[in-house]
Formats: structure tokens, C-alpha cells, sequence
């Protein structure tokens, strides 16, 4: 309800299915992506280094939170996203 009377818009998609992020890049563009990894609560392991060649084709921001797999087990930078989140 916030975001859209601040101009934001949002797509919600499963970040595992990559043909539907890129049907999403490729109809409604996007400015930032943003996932999880591992994702919760369902704990799936995304695709880090496909998701960032298809922002990166499409020019949009991939940001990567790596609060459940810890930045010990992953590190999304080496795997071509942009941004990494964790706490």
C-alpha cells in the first residue's frame, strides 16, 4: 500500500522459475531485483549466478540477502550480483 503512492512498483515472482524473471525483465522491465538466498520460508536455493546475467542483460540492479545462508556459505559478489544485504 506505501510503495505505490511513492511511485514504486512491484512484481512479486518465484525467484527460482528464471523463464518467468525473464518474461517479467522482458515485458515489464524492472529496476532492482531483489531475493533471498536461501529463501524463506520455503528454504529454496536460487540461481545466483543466471539471475545476475539476466539482470545484468537487462540492465537491472540484482541484490542478493544473504541472512539465512550467512555470508560465510554464500557470497552473491563473487557470483555477479551487485548488491548484498544480511544481518
Amino acid at each position: 500500500i506505501i510503495l505505490p503512492k511513492m511511485g514504486v512498483r512491484l512484481t512479486v515472482i518465484d525467484p527460482a522459475d528464471l523463464e518467468g524473471l525473464e518474461r517479467i525483465l522482458k515485458t515489464e522491465g524492472a529496476t532492482l531485483f531483489f531475493s533471498e538466498q536461501i529463501t524463506n520460508p520455503l528454504t529454496r536455493i536460487i540461481d545466483t549466478v543466471k539471475i545476475a546475467e539476466l539482470c545484468r542483460q537487462y540492465k537491472v540492479i540484482c541484490c542478493i540477502d544473504t541472512t539465512f545462508a550467512t555470508p560465510v556459505n554464500h557470497k552473491p559478489i563473487q557470483h555477479g550480483a551487485d548488491l548484498v544485504l544480511h544481518s
